[in-house]
């Protein structure tokens, strides 16, 4: 500011000297301009708000959601130009910016650009439509502001951190059997429990030490003569964990390079066969040897029954990639210390079981029911592999009708192909 005076303070001193009245205004508007700009520099970004708000921050792929940004100018000070860069995940796409930078410092976020040129005290809301979203987790943020003068000229800028996320669950369909007559997977009746079901009542039977009083039933207990409890069915509740395989390439665990029709095949199937399992009544977690962005280098979910499962088996698909963070074998040895003996362990894999089947062996001998479903051109061949080895396998594909469907187009999972 002070080279700005000094020049219009020289401009001024020759205009009157000469006299010069044409330079006597260049000084006038130099010390006008200078004046604005300082204003802008100091005040440019103060009381700037700018929200982004998503229509939902849960989403199924394939959904379509919508995105407000909008800029409040909420000072007397005109903005002849302000201009807000957003950072998202890579990935994200959005009808309004087809194509967007990639933000130099954080390589793995786009940067979506907005400017405008807002009056005192306006306020601008702009409308974005983020379209078939695919499977992940987008973050956005931080948001970068900048205010320029009424040359261009930067003259401030701020940055907010304003973070927001979305989990894109993957598709979930509906679960078929190629074999007519073949059970449903969930419909299989435990063959015991150690508990009872209190709403399955089953008649009654001679009182016995240790039956509480309230488990007595004293009107046939008078009719008979004799001390009668009420005999309950045991549950039928069936316990499944579905450990994916993440790997889709056979190699060395942890290789950066994979099938992704395949992996994103096997998120799909995971979450259709859950929501199949949910729906018929089964406890059902999910575990991968996958980074989900914490500390653990393992995805798990315990099973559950509730009602929100659901919602939290996509949250967790949503996170799981296709690199693997440790050996496939090595996850199933450790559900063994997550999950008690007489647990469905479910696997589902792109690739050939051979490496892991004397572990599945193993948590056979133990107590688990094992059950293997494939998927991938080879399915049929690895299904019929478990099956000689004594596992219970199905090969399973994506689309009923039609067999070459991908993962986006499929209209159903057919399980026994």
């Amino acid at each position: 500011m002070g080279r700005w005076l000094a020049l219009a303070a020289l401009m001024a001193a020759v205009a009157v000297a000469a006299p010069a009245p044409g330079l006597l205004l260049v000084a006038f508007v130099t010390v006008g301009y200078g004046t604005v700009t300082r204003l802008w520099t100091h005040f440019g970004v103060r009381r700037v708000t700018y929200e982004r708000r998503l229509s939902s921050d849960r989403a199924v792929a394939g959904d379509s959601l919508t995105l407000d940004v909008s800029i409040w100018n909420r000072k007397p000070l005109p903005l002849p130009w302000v201009a807000a860069d957003d950072l998202v995940t890579d990935g994200l796409e959005i009808r309004e910016r087809p194509v967007m930078d990639r933000d130099n410092e954080l390589l793995m976020r786009r940067v979506m650009h907005n400017a405008w040129a807002l009056a005192w005290y306006e306020r601008v809301v702009r409308h974005f439509h983020l379209d078939a979203v695919s499977r992940g987790v987008y973050d956005f943020g931080p948001v970068r502001i900048q205010v320029r003068d009424i040359l261009g000229r930067d003259a401030a800028d701020e940055e907010h951190e304003l973070p927001a996320r979305l989990v894109v669950s993957p598709r979930t369909l509906p679960v078929r059997r190629a074999e007519t007559g073949a059970a449903p997977m969930g419909d299989r009746r435990a063959r015991s429990s150690l508990f009872a079901d209190p709403a399955l009542y089953g008649g009654v039977r001679p009182f016995q030490a240790g039956d509480p009083l309230r488990q007595v039933h004293w009107r046939a207990t008078a009719r008979l003569g004799s001390v009668v409890s009420r005999r309950y069915e045991p549950a039928r509740g069936q316990q499944v964990v579905l450990a994916v395989d993440v790997q889709t390439v056979d190699g060395p665990q942890g290789q950066v390079y994979w099938d992704e029709d395949a992996f994103e095949a096997l998120c799909v199937a995971a979450a259709s066969l859950s929501r199949r399992l949910l729906d018929d009544g089964a406890s059902v977690g999910v575990a991968a040897p996958s980074f989900t962005g914490t500390p653990q280098r393992l995805a798990w979910l315990p099973p559950r029954a509730s009602a929100g499962q659901m919602g939290a088996v996509g949250a967790l698909l949503a996170r799981i990639g296709p690199v693997s963070s440790g050996a496939f074998e090595g996850l199933l040895t450790w559900l063994t210390r997550s999950v008690p003996p007489g647990t469905t362990v479910m696997v589902l894999t792109a690739r050939s079981p051979a490496r892991y089947l004397p572990v599945l062996r193993r948590l056979a001998l133990s107590g688990y029911a094992v059950e293997l479903i494939t998927l991938g051109a080879d399915g049929a061949e690895h299904a019929s592999m478990a099956r000689r080895s004594g596992f219970a396998a199905a090969a399973a594909r994506l689309g009923a009708h039609r067999a070459d469907a991908g993962w986006r187009e499929a209209d159903a999972l057919l399980v026994g192909v």
